[in-house]
């Protein structure tokens, strides 16, 4: 019995501390090339960007989205917020276009490793927190914890 109750009080204390770094959620900034002419992005042109109905910018360059794992905390947050659904519920989308030639975004495990593919591929666009950011990169929009987006990077505080 005893080592059922210590189970017990496990297993509980794990789902409180899952539930507590859900809740923990970041200030994303979504990047693209220093040289990228864009000053901005709409939710909308994003939203194309990542379903991949819209794979050339406008100067005619291809576009490179980049996501993170589908259960790093970041990935959940951009989808539910930008994409509207989780990365498992874009699995049938995401099969259905397979067919078609279409794949999903590439994945790469890291904000350090989005934010060096995106310094180093022309036509690239990925989001990392937006405390991590750095001059290598530049940032077009801030996806706030409460699922809104801004232009205006005073928003972030990184203390």
């Amino acid at each position: 019995m005893r080592g059922f109750i210590s189970l017990l009080l496990l297993t509980l204390g794990l789902c409180l501390q899952a539930t507590g770094m859900a809740a923990d959620k970041s200030v994303i900034a979504v990047i693209v090339t220093n040289d990228n002419p864009n000053k901005s992005i709409s939710l909308g042109e994003l939203k194309l960007i990542y379903w991949r109905k819209k794979t050339y910018w406008a100067n005619g360059q291809r576009i490179h989205p980049i996501n993170l794992p589908p259960d790093h905390p970041l990935r959940l947050q951009f989808s539910n917020s930008i994409l509207g659904s989780t990365p498992s519920a874009q699995n049938d989308y995401w099969n259905g276009l397979y067919f078609h030639g279409i794949s999903p975004p590439h994945v790469l495990y890291s904000d350090e490793a989005a934010i060096r593919y995106v310094q180093e591929t022309a036509g690239s666009i990925a989001y990392a927190d937006a405390c991590k950011l750095d001059n290598r990169v530049k940032p077009l929009l801030w996806l706030l914890p409460n699922g809104e987006t801004t232009t205006n990077p005073s928003f972030v505080n990184c203390n």
